[in-house]
């Protein structure tokens, strides 16, 4: 008994000795090293693990030369995770907290990345974050004129805003095969007006000069559809404008014949 006791003892013991080594194992963590280890695991996508090292960093070690690269890490092994919104939290604790970092115009990019990869691929669906990604965009490529990472922001804001022009056109198609006309010629006016080197905006005018067909307004199609020729004859539409503008020519014609012959005849009963 007096044997098994003492071999108690002996597990416990080895059982809070290597409790403590681990504790001063965890104490005496070499920032530098973990970073390395943390920025390998962020290349080679080991996202969890780095950040876990990361953190440790953040919050144990503040004071560190290279702190903002820690945060930037820490803040792409979210968005690594594809955990977006929290990665958006991250770098703009970098932007607010370093704002002189040489990596304040990356984090300012991966704002707008963030919320860009956020929002839902299907444009039927709500598109708040592409709307925060064409706000960040914007900043980024007014505050960061100098960045190496500008011509890719621009793309990006391009891509975003494409992204909405989709979606307010899919409604403005969609309200014009409904017969809503009012609402269809709102969104198509609104997309031009907004976007005029959009993709869609030949298609919008288009339709526009269609609207104006049914509402009987003959020169205003026409005059939509010559804007299309002029502007996008490369366009897939052009063929269609300039095949609707003769019709429109024709119509515009007939009405004015019908007006002089009303205006000879005079009034009835004479």
């Amino acid at each position: 008994m007096k044997k098994v006791f003492c071999l108690i003892l002996i597990v416990l013991a080895a059982a809070m000795l290597a409790g403590c080594a681990a504790k001063n194992s965890t104490s005496t963590l070499d920032p530098r090293l973990a970073y390395e280890e943390a920025k390998k695991n962020v290349e080679d996508g080991k996202f969890t693990q780095a950040q876990n090292l990361l953190q440790r960093i953040v919050f144990s070690s503040p004071g560190l030369s290279y702190i903002d690269s820690v945060q930037y890490y820490f803040a792409m092994s979210y968005y690594g995770n594809a955990d977006y919104h929290l990665g958006v939290a991250e770098f703009r604790r970098l932007v607010q907290s370093f704002p002189r970092s040489a990596l304040v115009d990356d984090a300012q990019f991966m704002v707008g990345k963030s919320y860009f990869d956020a929002a839902p691929k299907n444009v039927g669906l709500d598109q708040s974050d592409t709307e925060n990604a064409i706000r960040e965009f914007k900043e980024f490529v007014q505050d960061y004129p100098n960045s190496d990472r500008r011509t890719e922001g621009e793309l990006m804001l391009s891509r975003a805003i494409e992204r909405m022009v989709e979606k307010q056109f899919r409604a403005a198609r969609q309200y014009f095969k409904m017969g809503n006309r009012t609402s269809a010629r709102i969104y198509f006016e609104s997309l031009i007006t907004e976007y005029p080197e959009s993709g869609y905006t030949p298609e919008a005018l288009y339709y526009l000069a269609q609207l104006d067909e049914k509402d009987a307004k003959y020169i205003d199609a026409r005059d939509k559809l010559n804007n299309l020729v002029a502007t996008f004859p490369n366009s897939t539409f052009a063929p269609k404008a300039a095949k609707m503008k003769a019709k429109m020519d024709a119509k515009i014609a007939e009405a004015v014949s019908d007006s002089s012959e009303a205006q000879l005849s005079g009034p009835k009963g004479e």
